[in-house]
């Protein structure tokens, strides 16, 4: 059976190949044959079964063994799944063929398959003798144990440490899990060498233009998490390796002087066609729009006054001295909010429409040369900072005999455009038979350069199984040009169409609302992918009614009044959210999979049935706050920061308090903390013996620290009645444990005391810019009676009887006018690996490119996270959905008005309909 999926060129700018048709997914005859095949899998398609089921079918049918066989997947918890899976699937196929034949004696219950798919194998390699082929899967499940099902990052390292001589490499890398802390140091060694030391303009020029540590921490961060994130080359005559103390003076005077001979030569013509343009805007919008700050007949002469200010400083003769030179243009004000090349492309787009690049630029060197006096210099220590940091970072671990993740796999890149893959990825793929990648959507351009490789050079099975549609990890390197890049190199492509997870109503349903268009649009139109329809094979029953529902958030706005603001339309649908959910909660649900006879149980929904599905923890919370007036429980699915939890924080007290038992507010703070639970009145009242006792205790369990582990002194504290208490207390004792484990491993690496352990705590409890590894996130969510609110990021992989999706009538901001941070990934035309932007305005030239760039990717990406929310749902789906001023270009707009055109951000036409 084709796939729905027409053939169709690749879009921005790839590779030219098309699309070939998509062959249906058969688990059982699925060719297991040394090519390059891509498995694309919609939303509930069943992909890790399929996995689990293809490596049962590689190590029964072609005697691949376990650990000649790769399997990748995108994070630990991900991996250890599959991994189970996989012996699950290993154990019912052993099953199946002991069974096959064989009759179950008086007392045994005769042996049933868990899947069609099972019983068809069976049925297929049962007919004769199945010796071998049981053979093969206890050999393998044996192997279980060391297989190498792991994360690309795992694979990376396992790699390295077999080949460690080609490499170059020690036998046993020392991985840095957590690289807060030496980034943090490193960056501190930059400002206390490099910034520190300058004269005070220049301090002063970082700090108006933002350029802080917390942005260069900010950046090394983004440069060493992703290994394909590249930075502009600094000019040959600005090394990273020399200090900037020489560096800027000599850029400054020849930037001072590039200016001055620009302006002398068109600062009159300049301001003349500043003039001009103001005009001509005015005579395009009929006199009515505001051109400010231009005017065709302006009170004041502005390039006169910077002429006489130009000769005041002649004068003085401050041209000698660059520091004095800085101060003046400091404090020139026109300089920045007049002559500035941003400021005139902003007031410029309010009138033309550029369909790509800059409006057209009056005096261009001149405004570049203004734009290089005023950004130039901070942009310099920027990029000049990122570099030294970077190059010293890597250093740092190199001396340690440490690496960190993204070098890991920058140690096996053999770079873009190599053809062949040199010693070190040919003595990887010789370890490997076969090669199973999971979610490959998520696949960045050095990870596939490695994978391609290694594994496709038509010597190995290389399967790459992922859906472009749930591409929604960007910020940590996800690339989906490097999806449609590998497609076009893969031999086959297979689809998964049956859908496992929602009720038929609700499928028919998804497949109607996100259809591809008639002339061809795809059916996520900003990201220009198609959405195939999906056949549903639950046995699940819908709702009585539609199986999609709009919660309608409109107030009787009449055509053409102004939009309610994003904020106003957030902060007044937490009562209806709330509202919905207790007339859910009376409601009656056909839930669970229907008996033989076609008949289900009907039952009340309950909370434990219902999920909110949330952009961010704050909205999170702001729900939460709203459900709780109403008696409905909820709690927070959530990859949060376990130091970040109310466990993290009462350990704080107890370690504050170990470190000084004398000091009685430290102890008024541990005892009203959740450790001890005392009452208000309890600390009021407790006698000088009770709180001596207290201290007592403390200071004996913190001499004993360096021989007991933290979490015996928190049991030494609590005894058995108080953990009893913190258990019933859900998340807060399983947090406890995970927060004194990592703070533990800190304690005994860095031998450190109670007020040192307490000093580490409180500085990663307080950072707000810090990385969050998986080891760091919460891992103590229960599995309660409550309604579930999760981001959408957290929500891939799970599913709900009822999701109500609140947000995605909010669109993709993205970054706006002059003061907008920098760290955004962007690709510059011709580069071959994404950069990051270090610019400094975004309103002109390669900054607003960047800005550009990074508006249309999050726009694409808010609509692919739209496609994962509205795929959660088993039975019921609610969309929340109102017009909001600048919010036009949500990722549901697309699906609700089909035949009409993309809207932009700032797109005012839906303005003039009423709600």
């Amino acid at each position: 059976m084709s796939s729905e999926l027409p053939p169709r060129e690749f879009g921005n700018g790839q590779s030219g190949r098309k699309w070939l048709e998509f062959e249906a997914f058969d688990a059982n005859h699925f060719p297991l044959t040394s090519e390059v095949v891509l498995l694309e899998a919609s939303a509930g398609t069943g992909k890790t079964f399929a996995l689990a089921h293809l490596v049962l079918r590689l190590v029964a049918e072609r005697g691949v063994q376990l650990r000649r066989l790769l399997v990748v997947t995108f994070s630990e918890p991900a991996a250890a799944e599959l991994r189970d899976r996989i012996s699950r699937r290993l154990q019912e196929g052993l099953l199946g063929l002991e069974n096959r034949h064989r009759s179950p004696s008086p007392t045994e219950r005769a042996w049933s398959t868990p899947d069609p798919v099972m019983a068809d194998w069976v049925e297929q390699h049962g007919q004769t003798d199945t010796a071998q082929l049981r053979g093969r899967l206890l050999l393998a499940l044996e192997e279980l144990d060391g297989a190498d099902i792991t994360t690309i990052h795992g694979f990376a390292r396992r790699s390295l440490e077999r080949q460690a001589l080609a490499a170059g490499l020690p036998p046993n890398l020392r991985l840095e899990t957590d690289p807060s802390g030496p980034i943090e140091q490193v960056v501190h060694d930059y400002w206390r060498r490099q910034v520190l030391p300058l004269a005070a303009p220049w301090l002063t020029l970082l700090r108006v233009r933002k350029v802080t540590p917390q942005t260069l921490r900010q950046a090394l961060g983004q440069l060493d998490g992703d290994p394909a994130l590249e930075l502009d080359a600094l000019p040959a005559d600005f090394p990273h390796s020399a200090p900037l103390a020489e560096l800027l003076p000599a850029r400054l005077s020849l930037v001072w002087r590039r200016f001055r001979q620009e302006w002398q030569q068109r600062g009159a013509a300049l301001e003349q066609d500043f003039r001009s343009a103001a005009g001509q805007w005015r005579a395009d919008a009929s006199g009515t729009a505001s051109t400010k700050p231009y005017s065709p007949r302006p009170r004041q002469q502005r390039a006169e006054q910077i002429s006489a200010w130009l000769d005041a400083l002649e004068r003085f003769s401050l041209p000698q001295n660059p520091e004095l030179i800085l101060e003046a243009v400091l404090d020139q004000n026109l300089l920045v909010d007049y002559f500035h090349p941003g400021v005139f492309c902003q007031a410029a787009c309010r009138f033309e429409n550029p369909s790509s690049g800059d409006p057209s630029l009056p005096q261009r060197p001149l405004l570049e040369a203004v734009a290089d006096l005023v950004d130039g210099l901070a942009e310099a220590v920027a990029l000049h900072g990122a570099h030294w940091c970077l190059s010293t970072l890597r250093q740092r671990r190199e001396r340690a005999g440490g690496i960190g993740f993204s070098q890991l796999l920058q140690r096996l890149d053999p770079g873009p455009g190599l053809e062949d893959p040199g010693p070190l990825l040919r003595a990887v793929g010789a370890s490997y038979d076969v090669a199973l990648v999971d979610e490959f959507q998520d696949t960045d351009p050095v990870q596939w350069r490695i994978l391609w490789s290694a594994f496709g050079q038509g010597e190995h099975q290389l399967v790459m199984v992922g859906d472009p549609k749930q591409a929604i990890y960007r910020f940590r390197g996800g690339d989906l040009n490097t999806y449609r890049q590998a497609s076009g190199q893969a031999q086959r492509r297979f689809s998964l169409s049956h859908n496992f997870r929602a009720t038929p109503q609700l499928i028919e349903a998804l497949n109607s609302l996100m259809a591809s268009g008639a002339q061809g649009e795809a059916g996520l139109r900003r990201s220009a992918l198609a959405v195939p329809r999906v056949q549903a094979h639950s046995r699940r029953r819908g709702p009585p009614g539609p199986s999609i529902q709009l919660l309608w958030l409109g107030q009787g706005r009449a055509a053409g009044d102004k939009l309610p603001s994003r904020t106003s339309l957030e902060q007044g649908l937490q009562g209806p959210i709330a509202d919905l959910i207790l007339r859910l909660l009376r409601r009656s649900l056909p839930l669970g999979e229907a008996n033989a006879d076609d008949t289900i149980t009907t039952r009340l929904l309950q909370e434990k049935d219902l999920c909110l599905l949330v952009s961010n923890h704050h909205q999170a919370e702001q729900l939460r706050a709203a459900l709780e007036p109403r008696g409905i429980a909820s709690r927070l699915v959530s990859k949060a920061d376990v130091f970040a939890s109310p466990a993290a924080t009462a350990l704080q007290r107890f370690l504050d308090a170990l470190a000084d038992p004398a000091a009685a507010d430290r102890l008024r703070l541990l005892a009203a903390s959740p450790l001890l639970g005392w009452s208000a009145a309890t600390i009021a009242t407790a006698s000088p013996e009770r709180w001596s006792a207290l201290a007592g205790l403390l200071d004996q369990t913190a001499r004993g620290l360096e021989k007991h582990s933290v979490q015996g002194g928190l049991a030494t504290l609590l005894e058995s009645e108080g953990l009893a208490r913190l258990a019933l207390g859900g998340r807060l004792l399983a947090d406890l444990q995970q927060v004194a484990s990592l703070l533990e491993e800190r304690l005994h690496a860095d031998r450190l005391g109670p007020a040192g352990a307490a000093e580490w705590l409180r500085r990663l409890r307080h950072d707000p810019n810090r990385a969050v590894p998986e080891a760091h996130q919460s891992q103590s969510d229960r599995e309660d009676g409550a309604v579930s609110v999760v981001t959408v990021h957290r929500s891939k992989g799970l599913e709900y009887p009822v999701v109500i999706c609140p947000y995605l009538w909010e669109a993709a901001t993205g970054p706006r006018g002059g003061a907008t941070p920098m760290g955004m990934r962007w690709h510059p035309p011709g580069a071959a690996n994404p950069h990051l932007d270090l610019h400094l305005d975004h309103r002109w030239g390669w900054g607003r490119a960047a800005a550009q760039q990074h508006l249309s990717a999050e726009q694409a990406e808010r609509e692919r996270l739209a496609y994962v929310a509205l795929t959660r749902a088993q039975h019921l789906l609610v969309l929340a959905w109102g017009p909001a001023a600048g919010q036009q270009s949500n990722p549901l707009f697309p699906w609700l008005f089909a035949s009409a055109p993309l809207p932009a951000i700032d797109d005012s036409r839906i303005q003039a309909r009423s709600d």
